[in-house]
């Protein structure tokens, strides 16, 4: 399997002097092709300069960056980069380009030269994969902030990338919203997608293959989420809540109670209590 994304000591600092605080500080790191990589990190830790780069939002000052086979310090594939790797952001009213849905997720394949002809195709694929068939001549407007959402995923989707960057898109959504948009994110990576999701929220970062946590612009720590959420000490590095079922968890055992093993969801918690 491919390497997706190889991150080899990134720097960079919005210094226009470039002697400021690091966003990125000697970052290095590898994404899978296929894999769900979630990247957690407080506010200001440096996550979205990250993904700013893996969409070729920002050159690259220092380092390497490898893009979907593309080397990201080549000014060159800056549109194929961003044609591969295509990326939601935490607001979908900001990516919108029409009121009509149907005229939005035309706006990217048609920037990328996909035949006129091949269009429609690509937009009733792209609206049938987040659930949202029929919706082509409805208005952005007139929609909930989680079906907002699934249209922006939609519009990405239209020119089918090969990885998928989600960038904090459930942090203005209610409960509803949020659970639709990550069971559109699940059901993406498990057709093959390579999903890397961004987010200050632990609990969203359970399901996927791998986590990587950030601090202060630096990779702190890479592993499964069991390995990463099950570590008291690395949490408290970061400063990062662990999910209740193991706030549960190291609660009873601070009181005598220990349970077989340490939930990550609330179906292993329920599994564990009953053991």
């Amino acid at each position: 399997m491919k390497e997706a994304v190889q991150a080899k000591h990134l720097v960079h600092t919005y210094s226009p002097a470039g002697n400021g605080r690091r966003s990125l500080d000697d970052f290095s790191l590898t994404v899978m092709g296929g894999e769900f990589l979630a990247i957690l990190g407080h506010n200001g830790c440096g996550k979205t300069t990250l993904a700013r780069h893996l969409n070729a939002l920002l050159a690259v000052q220092q380092g390497e960056l490898t893009v979907a086979c593309l080397d990201a310090r080549n000014s060159a594939n800056v549109w194929k980069i961003r044609q591969r790797a295509g990326m939601v952001f935490q607001n979908p009213d900001n990516q919108f380009v029409s009121s009509v849905i149907g005229e939005d997720l035309a706006f990217g394949p048609r920037n990328f030269g996909v035949p006129e002809q091949e269009i429609p195709r690509r937009i009733q694929q792209a609206l049938e994969t987040v659930g949202m068939s029929g919706y082509e001549k409805r208005s952005t407007h007139l929609l909930s902030g989680g079906q907002k959402q699934r249209i922006a995923i939609a519009g990405v989707l239209a020119a089918e990338p090969d990885i998928l960057i989600f960038d904090e898109v459930t942090s203005m959504l209610d409960p509803e919203g949020r659970r639709d948009v990550l069971g559109t994110i699940g059901r993406l990576h498990a057709r093959g997608r390579t999903v890397i999701l961004i987010s200050h929220d632990i609990e969203e970062a359970v399901g996927a293959d791998r986590v990587a946590l950030i601090h202060d612009g630096r990779l702190l720590a890479v592993g499964t989420p069991r390995e990463m959420f099950t570590d008291a000490d690395l949490m408290r590095r970061t400063g990062l809540t662990p999910p209740l079922p193991v706030r549960v968890y190291n609660d009873l055992r601070e009181r005598g109670i220990t349970l077989p093993f340490c939930p990550l969801t609330m179906e292993e918690l329920e599994e564990a209590l009953c053991r």
